[in-house]
């Protein structure tokens, strides 16, 4: 089971006397090892869809492939980087592995701490939000990365920041300078949207493991949180919190919720598994095997081996889907999403909208059809 190392900052935040919402301590929770799915660490990128770019299939395997070759699996089983060839590498393909890394670990720490189980049509980032949610945030100024929806659409979400460094986790019990100015940024901001509920992962990819810091924030208006006792390593404690999201039933002054907030300046240059550009990484996706087929659809797409800094025995499927999943496949997808029992399987397969990303961790030569459709199904 592929794991990072986790440490949970349990944080307070409320308003100062100019009315400005701040942080007010943080204090160190459970360090645990996390388990991580690594399709899900994928899963940002591979449904990040740059605008105005004639975006096809290869281009989109080798960006997925070039993120998991910077990746490898120590012998007990812990994700680390290869942090010499990450640090030799041009700044700005050291740029995108590692904001890549990070925008994967807040996702992989928010579906295992707060026990999200969305899918790709509840996690929305910031700059290409859909025009119901657009017109609730501001678009200027600070901002967090990811929207994560509740799959149960009664309309309650949460706000994350992620980032990561090439450096080395820190050994201290308290949180660094650069941490918690940025955390108090992104508080300015849920100030800003009454209270909307945020959290931040600091990942460091420079350690023997990855190392993520998530900085877990109550509100002055939340009830406390109950203690929590360290568990074992890749358990959860069950008193990790259900209340994230916030509804309008939480807090009837929430204006995110119930008015319209100002927008300023176009979009983003990219959007979030856009149709028309899925579109055409099916158009341009191999045909791939005959037997590749799900949910009564033919798949496309076919394996690399994730080799591109030396041998690996870790490979690659990117596969495409003509037309989105059934709601029943949909809702078997999310009901897995809460198995822990998948994390322990060598052969790792998610669905994001019409895309497939399916990992091979320990296998020389890819894995037959039947075997990848066999976990989906």
């Amino acid at each position: 089971m592929p794991t990072v190392d986790l440490r949970v900052f349990h944080c307070a935040s409320g308003d100062n006397a100019a009315g400005q919402h701040v942080l007010e301590e943080t204090a160190l929770g459970q360090r645990e090892s996390m388990p991580v799915w690594i399709p899900g660490l994928l899963e940002v990128n591979a449904l990040a869809t740059p605008l105005e770019r004639n975006l096809t299939y290869r281009l989109k395997q080798h960006e997925l492939n070039l993120v998991l070759s910077f990746l490898t699996l120590t012998r007990d089983g812990k994700v680390s980087a290869r942090i010499t060839d990450l640090r030799a590498a041009a700044r700005h393909i050291r740029g995108f592995v590692t904001e890549s890394v990070g925008m994967g670990m807040l996702t992989a720490a928010v579906r295992y701490f707060y026990r999200w189980n969305g899918g790709h049509a509840h996690l929305k980032h910031f700059d290409t939000l859909p025009s119901h949610l657009a017109g609730r945030y501001r678009r200027l100024g600070v901002r967090p990365d990811l929207l994560f929806l509740d799959p149960a659409e009664s309309g309650r979400r949460m706000a994350g920041e992620a980032r990561a460094r090439s450096t080395k986790p820190s050994p201290r019990s308290t949180p660094l300078k650069a941490q918690l100015q940025r955390l108090d940024e992104i508080l300015g901001w849920s100030g800003q949207h009454a209270q909307h509920p945020v959290t931040m992962a600091w990942t460091c990819l420079g350690g023997a493991a990855l190392s993520v810091d998530l900085f877990d924030v109550e509100h002055t208006h939340r009830a406390p949180r109950q203690p929590e006792t360290a568990g074992t390593p890749g358990a959860r404690s069950s008193q990790a919190p259900n209340w994230w999201f916030i509804t309008a039933a939480d807090d009837t002054s929430d204006p995110y919720r119930n008015r319209q907030m100002p927008s300023a300046g176009p979009l983003a240059d990219f959007s979030v598994n856009a149709s028309q550009e899925v579109d055409r990484l099916y158009e341009t996706a191999p045909d791939g095997d005959d037997s590749q087929v799900l949910d009564g659809q033919r798949v496309r797409g076919d394996w690399v081996s994730a080799d591109f800094l030396g041998r690996s025995t870790t490979r690659l499927f990117l596969g495409v889907l003509p037309r989105e999943p059934s709601p029943p496949l949909e809702t078997l997808l999310q009901e897995r999403r809460t198995n822990e029992d998948f994390l322990f399987d060598p052969l790792q397969v998610d669905v994001f909208g019409r895309l497939i990303v399916a990992v091979s961790l320990d296998r020389r030569t890819p894995p037959p059809w039947p075997d990848v459709a066999a976990r989906l199904t």
